[in-house]
């Protein structure tokens, strides 16, 4: 016991200030790589999933008959199926759909020649509320030779870092775009 006291009556308070100062950065350094390794899962997670719903929405359902869509009838999967592809790729990875919001692509400008049907461009919503934006029979690569007719797939995902210690929660938009080539 008389070790212990000695010990302990040794520590000078400049010790424990020093502590006091290196712990809270320490575990706010901590906080800040978890949060980032967080973003880019997710980054990396919202852009699977605007490939599945891009190949989903270029993916002929029958080749021989036609699937009927709000009374148009096509080859290709309807919107809202397009929607719930990214849905339930966003669910198996733990993700909320709902935090989804559209994002009109970047590359959405040019129509693809004929006889390609006609462009759409418009924001589609699934039975959740998830919204992201389809982009169906435009140019994927339209500076390049030879030109490829494409869907492409958009949306954002809202993120919230861990709040740290000195700062307030932090929500940004993690931009996601899939485009595939259409399959005639």
């Amino acid at each position: 016991m008389k070790k212990l006291l000695k010990l302990v009556g040794d520590c000078s308070a400049s010790e424990i200030a020093e502590f006091a100062v290196v712990v809270p950065l320490l575990m706010t350094v901590i906080l800040g790589i978890y949060s980032f390794g967080r973003a880019y899962n997710i980054y990396s997670t919202v852009t699977r999933a605007a490939q599945d719903g891009a190949r989903m929405a270029v993916t002929p359902v029958c080749a021989y008959c036609s699937y009927t869509c709000g009374g148009v009838s096509s080859q290709f999967p309807c919107d809202a199926d397009v929607v719930d592809a990214v849905t339930s790729a966003l669910a198996a990875s733990h993700l909320d759909p709902m935090r989804t919001l559209q994002l009109v692509p970047t590359t959405s400008g040019a129509a693809c020649p004929a006889p390609a049907p006609a462009k759409t461009c418009a924001a589609a919503t699934g039975a959740g509320g998830t919204t992201i934006y389809i982009c169906r029979n435009v140019l994927i690569n339209p500076n390049t030779n030879p030109q490829t007719c494409g869907t492409i797939v958009s949306f954002r995902y809202s993120y919230q870092f861990l709040p740290i210690l000195f700062a307030p929660s932090i929500s940004i938009n993690i931009p996601a775009q899939g485009q595939m080539r259409m399959e005639y």
